[in-house]
């Protein structure tokens, strides 16, 4: 079978207990961005447990922009990087990374899911409050004494300078998991993750501008309709206790939301973890409407017969459905924490009644998928590999760039068809550099994909002489010096010392000459006195005087 029109156009992966590996279709493939553990450009480590992957398009552009990587760690973190795709080698690379400082803002935690904001900033959402985690952690409610508790809030992300806008105060506080923006640039849709979770809406009073607004709570029918009662929103203290006056209203409880998206169609979707399904709904009016039509669930809490290469298999829905987002055909790709750790895709069309569901990916061993965001024109989907299992380290799978990948820690990546990344028709040169000391061996390898983990396109110098080692890297002089006079009798260059009496370190400077007097004795018969210097022949003394050695020169003995 053969496909190659969009990103959503696959026969499904077998659905089969996971293993070591990262599995997806044989149509697709990945390329590695950056694993836990590797060292961004400020010098600071990329932590791990990555969560929401957002690409932030430069001016619109699918193959240049800015990765922004949450951390949900304790304390948590952010990680942005510029990152561009080379039309040549059809592979992506960074050029710069930064951790965010979440100093100005008395920290964060648990950075979990978000968003990207039509304006091009990034939302990132603590999933803890400061209440919460006061009960766990020795931090302080409120360690700035600003009215405000640290934790609990979205927080806006500028990602071309990579620093803190603000913490959205009147997006409310609580277990802050997802948020999704309406492109009228003034409504927030957004979810709390806990067990007595809330749905909850946001009218901004200007565009692009959260730092005012009213919030909205939803309250009404799973399976039907509902309204938005509006919150007391104004002071800390009233921002602080969002999930008390939601449950003073009388708001309707999901438990565990994990994400909400907008669709193609205008329904708002979200998951909720813990009823095992993707709910959707209508909102009668994003800024003045106060009325929810057709609640209803759209995907899950159900059996799918999922057609693959060796036949059909039913395939109960599970635990877990988290991150959210639709692709350019209108379909929905779900990211699964727990239960098998799949990837689905709801094809567009899809009803419960007439049901359309595929498998995308099955996460490795202890992980699970997390994201997810595409690229503008959707020929490429960035998503990370959260938390898999040390024990994976046996098993690599060979990336789009030629990189054998353990997914072993936390990573990463995009995915593409194989027609778009790593797929260039052009050699270039590879250098082989194991032991990363800045030099190569021999030999310089053409090839339009790399040879393997330790070769780079970057020009080094091919001198290395012990590519095992960093610390040796290109051939030395040695000088030898036998009886360890510090004059030597002669060079030679080698990686290591070519025997005993070789030394690096140079001779005494001196300039001497090699032509050799010669000292005759008294011949019998004669008076010329004992050791006289006897004159050159005409002859001899007519030849060029030999080099001079400027340094480190045999002495001559007579």
């Amino acid at each position: 079978m053969s496909f190659s029109q969009n990103i959503a156009d696959f026969q499904s992966v077998e659905p089969t207990v996971r293993n070591s590996d990262f599995v997806i279709p044989s149509s697709h493939t990945f390329q590695k961005i950056i694993t836990q553990g590797e060292t961004l450009s400020d010098g600071n480590q990329l932590p791990g447990y990555a969560d929401f992957t957002g690409y932030v398009p430069i001016g619109g552009n699918s193959e240049n922009g800015y990765l922004s990587i949450n951390h949900e760690t304790v304390p948590g973190g952010n990680s942005i990087l510029d990152i561009n795709f080379n039309a040549s080698t059809k592979l992506w690379s960074t050029s710069y990374s930064k951790a965010v400082d979440f100093t100005p803002v008395a920290g964060t935690i648990a950075n979990c899911s978000g968003t990207v904001t039509p304006w091009n900033t990034i939302i990132s959402c603590e999933e803890y409050t400061s209440q919460e985690i006061a009960n766990q952690y020795p931090f302080p409610v409120d360690s700035n004494n600003d009215g405000y508790d640290d934790f609990g809030w979205a927080v806006e992300i500028d990602p071309v300078t990579k620093t803190v806008i603000e913490k959205r105060w009147a997006l409310g506080n609580f277990k802050h998991e997802n948020l999704v923006i309406h492109n009228n640039q003034r409504t927030a849709y957004q979810g709390a993750d806990a067990s007595v979770g809330y749905l909850f809406k946001f009218v901004a009073d200007t565009p692009q501008n959260l730092s005012s607004g009213k919030l909205y709570v939803y309250r009404g029918s799973k399976s039907g309709s509902g309204e938005w009662v509006l919150l007391a929103n104004t002071t800390p203290s009233e921002r602080n206790s969002t999930n008390a006056r939601s449950a003073d209203v009388g708001a309707t409880v999901f438990s565990g939301i994990e994400d909400v998206e907008i669709g193609p169609d205008g329904y708002v979707y979200f998951a909720v973890k813990n009823e095992d399904r993707v709910y959707r709904f209508l909102d009668s009016d994003p800024i003045t409407g106060t009325t929810v039509v057709n609640m209803e669930t759209y995907v899950g809490n159900t059996t799918y017969s999922i057609s693959h290469q060796n036949g059909t298999t039913n395939v109960n829905w599970g635990y877990g459905n988290d991150n959210l987002a639709f692709d350019g055909e209108g379909n929905l790709w779900v990211m699964q924490d727990g239960e098998n750790n799949y990837i689905w895709v709801v094809k567009n069309g899809h009803s419960q009644s007439n049901p359309n569901v595929e498998i995308f990916g099955i996460a490795p061993n202890g992980a699970e998928p997390t994201g997810i965001t595409f690229s503008p024109d959707y020929r490429f989907l960035f998503m990370s590999i959260m938390h898999p299992s040390s024990s994976n380290s046996g098993s690599t799978q060979k990336d789009a760039a030629g990189f054998e990948i353990s997914f072993d820690k936390t990573t990463t990546v995009v995915i593409a068809l194989k027609e778009n990344p790593g797929n260039s028709t052009t050699n270039y040169n590879w250098y082989r550099d194991a032991d990363g000391d800045g030099y190569a061996v021999l030999p310089i390898v053409q090839s339009s994909t790399s040879p393997g983990p330790e070769y780079t396109q970057n020009v080094l110098p091919t001198t290395d002489c012990d590519d095992t080692n960093p610390d040796i890297f290109e051939a030395t002089t040695w000088y030898l010096d036998a009886d360890g006079d510090g004059y030597a009798a002669s060079t030679m260059e080698s990686c290591n010392s070519p025997g005993t009496g070789y030394t690096r370190m140079c001779c005494q400077f001196r300039i001497v000459t090699t032509r050799i007097r010669t000292f005759l004795r008294q011949p019998l018969g004669t008076s010329m006195p004992t050791g006289t210097v006897m004159p050159l022949p005409p002859w001899k003394a007519a030849i060029p005087p030999e080099p001079v050695i400027p340094e480190c020169i045999a002495r001559v003995r007579l």
